[in-house]
């Protein structure tokens, strides 16, 4: 297996992504979207990618614009943008290779996200969301999006991968209100490919019983 660094142009600015490619290539193709301010770089997302290139996929892993390596601003993290930069990472693989079996995949928001693409992308073949949720407003979440509304900015901490610092994201109230417009269980049912939902018995963010709705 081989890894590769990559930066794909946007209309907002490049996309950080890390391309994994098996011994021997296929027509499979995986793209992975992290789950909500994640970076590429975590340790489950690049599991899964390890686990993916082992079954015959190439993989493509990426920052979404807005946040970690990848260019634009924090405002420019909606939920729109992340569907435009799967459309962006899928056109520049598929100018390398005619892949024909093409799985879109992400943990948390982004497994959201990968539903959201599924269903509007006819060249998608197959969907794997990792503890997603339904929308990104979400039952029991409301005083924390009224505080968040109140404040017109929301700060949130993450881990930088392979170190000891942490990153800090401070995200306009838009994005709530542009993320409101989109919610996967208004949509399901016309999802027209398979969808492998996994869900983790002891997660109290996305619970099994959400992710089973």
């Amino acid at each position: 297996m081989k890894t590769e660094p990559i930066k794909i142009p946007s209309p907002k600015g490049d996309i950080a992504a890390v391309v994994h490619r098996p011994d021997e290539l296929t027509d499979k193709l995986a793209i992975l979207c992290p789950g909500y301010l994640d970076s590429k770089d975590y340790d489950h997302l690049v599991g899964l990618a390890h686990d993916l290139t082992a079954k015959g996929y190439t993989v493509a892993r990426f920052d979404p614009i807005g946040t970690w390596e990848s260019g634009g601003e924090i405002a420019d993290y909606t939920t729109g943008e992340c569907l435009e930069n799967m459309k962006a990472v899928l056109e520049y693989m598929l100018k390398a290779r005619a892949y024909k079996q093409i799985l879109a995949g992400g943990h948390s928001r982004g497994g959201f996200i990968a539903m959201l693409y599924a269903l509007r992308e006819p060249r998608i073949s197959a969907a794997l969301a990792i503890m997603p949720p339904c929308s990104l407003i979400r039952r029991g979440n409301e005083w924390k999006m009224e505080e968040w509304k109140k404040t017109g900015f929301k700060t949130s901490k993450r881990d930088v991968p392979n170190s000891s610092d942490y990153k800090t994201f401070t995200v306009p109230y838009s994005q709530v209100l542009e993320g409101a417009k989109f919610n996967v269980l208004e949509e399901i049912g016309q999802l027209k490919v398979p969808v492998v939902l996994v869900a983790g018995e002891l997660d109290r963010v996305i619970t099994p019983a959400e992710v089973e709705s």
